[in-house]
């Protein structure tokens, strides 16, 4: 059994790293830069179309750094032989990053979308962001909200595959434990 290098353990980390940021949104040292009141904005208004350049390149970054992450770390898993159970977990966690990274793109998207078109009650003054920020072109407000809630069900999901993944590898690699014990004997 080869040792994964430190280039490659660090892609794995900083996709993992990415994805628990995706699951559970930007750390409070990101929000740093708000309002003093903007911390107890509602659910609606946090992922509004107020969304400034730092927003979209964190996300974007975070979106790339999952992709690229889990790419990383999948091209290190598949170079070894792995048993039936861990392809499957493996294939299991494609989807979830796949998705999670769609997701993402999407609310991303929309919320850009949104700022850049007024919402349909008019323009949003500079001083009290709406709750209506997320209201897209056509007037579903619900669009953004639904990505923001999808990726982070798919991320949340990523992260917790994460430790089925390893028992599966564990197990390809020591089927039997106590046997291979006993054998050193």
């Amino acid at each position: 059994m080869t040792i994964m290098t430190i280039v490659q353990t660090t892609a794995a980390s900083i996709g993992r790293l990415g994805l628990a940021a995706a699951a559970f949104g930007r750390p409070a040292l990101g929000r740093a830069g708000e309002r003093p009141g903007a911390a107890g904005r509602s659910a609606e208004t946090a992922t509004g179309a107020r969304l400034s350049l730092s927003d979209s390149l964190y996300e974007l970054l975070v979106n790339a750094s999952i992709a690229t992450g889990w790419l990383s770390e999948r091209r290190t898993l598949y170079s070894r032989s792995l048993g039936k159970d861990a392809k499957v977990m493996v294939t299991a966690k494609d989807v979830l990053v796949a998705a999670a990274v769609v997701t993402g793109a999407a609310a991303l998207i929309g919320k850009v979308a949104a700022r850049r078109e007024p919402p349909a009650d008019g323009p949003v003054s500079e001083e009290e962001p709406s709750p209506q920020g997320a209201v897209d072109a056509e007037g579903n407000g619900g669009y953004v909200q639904t990505m923001t809630t999808l990726n982070r069900t798919f991320a949340l999901l990523g992260v917790a595959a994460t430790p089925f993944i390893n028992f599966a590898l564990f197990d390809s690699y020591h089927p039997h434990p106590l046997r291979s014990f006993f054998s050193l004997w």
